[in-house]
């Protein structure tokens, strides 16, 4: 039994380095492409909302950025009371 089968040719460690560059530069361009427009589609449909507790005391203050409140973000976590709402 030879160890020709174990030893590769630096031609063909070449060849196939460069085969494995090319396909994967190609795929990252894509990708990248996709990722920046669906960043996009779904930064537009978000709504900033800045809460802020309607007890005096309390003076509790968030910013939610969200597409709709639900009932738990109008709810003051301190108090219990009801915040305002502006967006």
């Amino acid at each position: 039994m030879g160890l020709d089968k174990w030893i590769k040719n630096e031609q063909n460690v070449k060849r196939e380095k460069k085969e494995e560059k090319q396909p994967i530069q190609g795929k990252k361009g894509k990708v990248e492409g996709e990722k920046k427009s669906d960043l996009e589609k779904s930064s537009i449909t978000l709504v900033k909302y800045t809460l802020t507790c309607s007890n005096a005391k309390c003076k509790y203050q968030k910013i939610i950025m969200k597409k709709q409140l639900t009932e738990n973000d109008k709810i003051c976590p301190r108090c219990n009371k009801e915040m305002k709402i502006k967006s």
